[in-house]
């Protein structure tokens, strides 16, 4: 290879004149700032960086250099502008130089001037996307119809652990003297990546069971709060199925966290007197309540009181007035009576007297009647009872010698015998005694025991058997 030899100062010379006269004037360049420092002298450095859409890593990165003569006459612009600040993940677009830094060989851009309203506007863009965004899936108003229980007493705390937001939320509830039960969930609010962190703390906190969530932050600047403008927090927050409250130190406007939760305070310190408030509104209209029961139940008493002693006054009168008509109903009937008890018992004892009158004559009638038949009665009889008597007789006679001629007595005395086993059945046949059994033997003169030896042969049972045609 031939050509020019240059040492180093020559050759960054060189690029340094043609930067000169290509860009040797000012332009504006936007981007994303990625790794702010800050130096003792008060210079502040930084790169403005290219993102694709999806987020990913950086396709291209430019140094950016901010000295500190020029730094105050920036921060001035910012604040008249409306509150931004300079931090990693703010998109910016700022005036500046190109130079190449001899003593590195390092192009940079020094930083002249910045453009508030673009950073304004690029926060607005997307927060008007959002809104659309979640307004068109139903999200953006789901949280806020959610209703906080009567009693929130347990509390899902995100916020930066350690800081002024937490202290001031929880001082506020300890002050109130109510029986809270706070779970910190810790998250970064500022900041690259301390959206996803709110996000993933919203949704841990909803998950451990709690009444409300609260999300606080104390003030800062339009870009410090760029966090809660963030879509994924908005989304977590529309997404969760407990009631979310904010916090977040603004100046002016709500951000997207306001506008999706349930309810939105300024500070952290109102979030949290907030949900004191609505605890002690829920106890107040408890106590209300029963204030209201004890009075319309000691109302419903005294008039159910009155009511029954009015009743029981025309109950008494009622009985009094009918008491006192039965009465002189009864002194009318006893003297009606007392006229008429004498011709009444008259009147009687003549009905008494004639029914007496016809019961004795007729009554002797019906026994001289009855005598008639006694007495044609007896004459019957009294010519039947011989004959009926010497019937009776012959008959008993006849049933008395058939008595005497069935006597087992006289049958033992010619010489007959019974035989009884010894449980004192008669042994009818052979086959009823076996070797070895007692029995007992009744004769005309007494009975004698016998115990026997050698049984009778049974004799063939007579009673023909059928057999088949082979004889069996």
């Amino acid at each position: 290879m031939s050509g020019r030899t240059f040492t180093v100062a020559e050759l960054v010379g060189e690029v340094a004149t043609v930067l000169e006269e290509r860009l040797g004037g000012g332009f504006w360049l936007q981007g994303e700032v990625a790794g702010l420092t800050r130096s003792r002298g008060g210079h502040v450095y930084f790169d403005l960086v290219e993102r694709p859409a999806d987020g990913a890593a950086p396709t291209a990165a430019v140094p950016v250099v901010l000295w500190s003569s020029v730094r105050d006459r920036v921060n001035l612009h910012l604040r008249r502008a409306g509150s931004i600040r300079i931090e990693d993940g703010v998109r910016i677009r700022i005036s500046g130089r190109l130079e190449l830094y001899e003593p590195k060989g390092r192009l940079q851009v020094q930083m002249q001037g910045i453009d508030p309203t673009y950073t304004l506007g690029l926060l607005a863009s997307e927060r008007d996307r959002v809104l659309q965004v979640l307004e068109t899936e139903g999200l953006l108003h789901r949280n806020r119809r959610m209703e906080i229980p009567p009693l929130p007493l347990r509390v899902g705390l995100v916020t930066a652990a350690g800081s002024a937001a937490e202290a001031d939320a929880l001082q506020t509830l300890t002050d109130s003297g109510l029986a809270w039960r706070v779970l910190h969930v810790d998250a970064r609010v500022q900041g690259v990546g301390a959206a996803e962190q709110v996000a993933a703390a919203l949704r841990t906190a909803a998950a451990w069971g709690v009444d409300v969530v609260a999300l606080v932050r104390g003030g800062g600047a339009r870009t410090d709060l760029a966090t809660f403008d963030h879509e994924v927090v908005a989304r977590a927050i529309a997404t969760l199925d407990v009631p979310v409250v904010t916090g977040i130190g603004h100046e002016t406007d709500q951000s997207l966290a306001d506008l999706v939760a349930h309810l939105s305070e300024r500070t952290p310190t109102a979030c949290a007197a907030a949900l004191v408030a609505h605890v002690r509104r829920t106890h107040e209209r408890a106590e209300a309540a029963w204030a209201d029961v004890a009075l319309r139940s000691f109302d419903l008493l005294s008039r159910s009181h009155a009511a029954h002693e009015h009743r029981a006054r025309r109950v008494a009168r009622s009985a009094q007035a009918l008491l006192t008509l039965e009465s002189r109903h009864l002194d009318r009937t006893a003297e009606h009576l007392g006229r008429r008890a004498p011709s009444a018992v008259a009147a009687a004892s003549a009905r008494v007297e004639r029914a007496a009158g016809s019961i004795d004559a007729a009554s002797r009638a019906h026994l001289r009647t009855h005598e008639r038949h006694l007495t044609g009665a007896t004459a019957v009889l009294g010519r039947a009872a011989p004959r009926s008597v010497r019937h009776t007789e012959a008959a008993l006679e006849a049933l008395a010698a058939r008595v005497v001629a069935h006597d087992p007595a006289r049958a033992l005395a010619r010489g007959w015998s019974v035989t009884r086993r010894a449980d004192g059945r008669v042994v009818r046949r052979a086959a009823d005694l076996a070797a070895g059994d007692t029995v007992v033997t009744t004769v005309a003169d007494g009975r004698f025991r016998a115990t026997v030896d050698d049984p009778p042969a049974v004799p063939p049972d007579p009673t023909p058997r059928e057999t088949g045609p082979d004889g069996r």
